[in-house]
């Protein structure tokens, strides 16, 4: 993975849905430009329209924006998992936003492109929710 293109944040604590949102909607502020609010509003807002989660405990909530500073792939093991997401998902051990700048470069998007497609095999996603302190932020 391109550290350039990826954050990492192993292992991180919170007791709350809000708490995991307001915590990506500030790491999101600062690496591309969106406001928090704004990032909660549009996770809420995506949730609204299908759910999020791509695998018991993963969710991929993704988000293209003109108004962003450049794509970015933020991925948050969560230890210990937050129980209760919602209604229809609980436990949720690793979230992995994707942040898609509008008239993004191709290269860039073959990147996110092909790390999307690594996520549909479920020995790639064991070893993203295994994330370790060897990636730092």
């Amino acid at each position: 993975m391109n550290s350039q293109r990826f954050n990492v944040y192993p292992k991180k604590s919170f007791s709350s849905k809000d708490e995991v949102l307001t915590f990506l909607g500030k790491e999101s502020s600062r690496l591309v430009g969106i406001p928090a609010m704004e990032f909660k509003e549009q996770l809420l807002k995506r949730e609204e329209q299908g759910s999020i989660e791509i695998a018991p405990g993963i969710l991929l909530p993704h988000f293209e924006s003109p108004s962003f500073t450049q794509s970015k792939v933020l991925l948050l093991s969560l230890n210990p998992e937050v129980k209760g997401w919602n209604s229809e998902i609980n436990n949720v051990k690793l979230v992995i936003v994707i942040l898609l700048k509008a008239e993004e470069e191709r290269p860039v998007k073959q990147e996110i492109a092909a790390f999307t497609r690594k996520l549909a095999d479920d020995k790639y996603l064991d070893e993203l929710m295994k994330l370790g302190n060897e990636y730092n932020n």
